[in-house]
């Protein structure tokens, strides 16, 4: 069991099956620092896993296939800021029934575009390609890990500075965290609320279909109905136990794709029924979030007088 965990094939299959999570990790940090958390993240990650296999397979093109995943991202964001910007639907209803709609809509296009219900296997994804770095990638354990992976982890790697630069560095960042934080006091200084959020809800688009893209295009060559399997949820759980911080919302991401990881790994080592071990990410989930929520309540004066220092320091 310990040469199983601490192998390199479980390093390399660790940050495989994080990356999605991260990326719906970020899609919900941005909503949610903008005050309006779309938990739509997981209904969007599927249209977009779909766009990315259809039009990759009908162009001959990942790149288009890509585009096609973030556009359809961008899109489901726009419908559901039309639904709790503009209608003033609530946003966590919204959310599910968007979720519901992506679930049915995705199988029905499957079926009206290439006339099957289960998957695409038969059209085939053109795959986002990997990136091998000459000599780094031959360093024992860590070199294919961490030099010779995919080109949308590395993407996913930037983007954990990028939503550090955004939020911290950038006016935007610190219209969208004033927003969340109290809206009528940006609107009180002439941020244009409305404005800002559809902004970061674009983002939050954008990051959800890399994470759809990532799972038809990467992680399979294919689109399968029911493939995002939780992990925009889970990309939602990560984010809450980083209290929206990005590097502590990337070890999280970490944390959950090695157990999701060890999951599907561990079928051959160990002697337990599989179907027991594919609960393991989602118990995780929910044991993470008990554990997250009693720290919360009943954390130290310490803590509480820290996390109270950092939301006035952020109103500054």
């Amino acid at each position: 069991m310990l040469k199983f965990i601490f192998s390199e094939q479980f390093l390399i299959s660790t940050i495989l099956f994080a990356t999605p999570i991260l990326f719906a990790a970020f899609a919900a940090l941005i909503s949610k620092k903008a005050g309006i958390l779309n938990i739509n993240v997981e209904g969007t990650m599927s249209l977009s896993a779909l766009a990315g296999g259809l039009v990759s397979f009908a162009t001959k093109s990942w790149v288009v296939g890509l585009l096609a995943a973030l556009l359809v991202g961008v899109i489901m964001n726009f419908v559901f800021a039309a639904f709790s910007m503009k209608l003033k639907t609530d946003k966590i209803l919204s959310g599910i029934a968007l979720n519901t709609l992506a679930s049915g809509l995705s199988i029905y296009l499957l079926y009206v575009v290439i006339g099957v219900k289960g998957d695409s296997s038969l059209n085939p994804s053109v795959l986002i390609p990997d990136i091998n770095i000459p000599l780094l990638s031959k360093i024992p354990i860590i070199g294919k890990a961490i030099f010779g992976q995919n080109l949308l982890v590395y993407i996913a790697i930037i983007a954990v500075f990028f939503v550090m630069f955004l939020l911290n560095r950038t006016k935007l960042g610190m219209h969208i965290k004033a927003v969340g934080y109290n809206e009528d006091a940006a609107k009180s200084v002439g941020i244009k609320v409305n404005r800002i959020r559809i902004i970061a809800l674009i983002i939050t688009g954008i990051f959800a279909g890399l994470g759809g893209a990532y799972l038809s295009m990467v992680y399979l060559s294919y689109f399968s109905a029911g493939m995002v399997a939780g992990r925009g949820f889970i990309g939602i759980a990560a984010e809450a136990m980083g209290q929206g911080k990005p590097l502590l919302t990337l070890l999280f991401a970490l944390l959950f794709g090695a157990v999701d990881y060890f999951a599907v790994g561990s079928q051959t080592v160990l002697s337990f029924p599989y179907e027991l071990l594919n609960t393991l990410p989602y118990l995780m989930t929910i044991v993470a979030l008990i554990i997250f929520a009693v720290i919360k309540k009943y954390g130290t004066p310490k803590i509480k007088h820290k996390r109270r220092k950092e939301d006035e320091q952020e109103t500054v």
